[in-house]
């Protein structure tokens, strides 16, 4: 558990620097940024519940799963077209060299946030599937390489199987493990 409130902490920090960098974005730029925003709401909605501090609702999972999962991949990728770095973007050059990565950890959060929706019917703090503990276990202690594909990593299908606070907590570590390399680290 204490796993789970270290991402969503992590991912709700690094998110909230998104909105500071929105003065004088335009194009592309902005289209991007304000899908940032708008998962980083939807990961804001989420938080609360996945830490009990507020009340379980599947359906407020399901839309924020839905809002993540439509700026997630191929959706995500498109807005990163090259030479878009620079101010007021917080892509760093780094997007654009290591551009499979990149494109990979989109690809990733966008398959993670359709088995968010789909674990909703499963609350937080519910049991385990028979024999996916072992591979939620692997995968939640593998952090960004195992987003990369490691051997550890639960498809979707088991991962709609789980506790909605653990693939919570893999969406989490995916934005986590995006923006750490991609993504320019901003002052509140």
């Amino acid at each position: 558990m204490k796993k789970i409130l270290i991402s969503a902490t992590v991912v709700s920090v690094v998110a909230a620097a998104v909105a500071t960098a929105h003065s004088g974005a335009t194009g592309v730029v902005r289209e991007r940024m304000d899908g940032m925003v708008a998962m980083r709401d939807a990961v804001r909605t989420l938080t609360p519940m996945m830490q009990g501090q507020v009340d379980y609702d599947r359906q407020t999972v399901i839309d924020a799963a839905a809002i993540i999962e439509s700026h997630a991949g191929e959706t995500m990728t498109v807005l990163f077209e090259e030479g878009t770095g620079g101010m007021p973007s917080a892509a760093t050059p780094a997007v654009w060299e290591d551009w499979e990565a990149f494109e990979a950890i989109a690809m990733r959060l966008e398959v993670v946030a359709g088995a968010l929706g789909e674990a909703a019917a499963n609350p937080p703090g519910s049991a385990m599937p028979e024999g996916d503990a072992q591979a939620d276990a692997g995968a939640m202690m593998g952090g960004a390489s195992s987003m990369m594909g490691g051997s550890a990593e639960p498809d979707a299908a088991m991962m709609a199987q789980m506790p909605v606070d653990r693939v919570f907590a893999l969406a989490a570590q995916t934005c986590s493990s995006c923006h750490t390399p991609f993504r320019i680290e901003q002052e509140d």
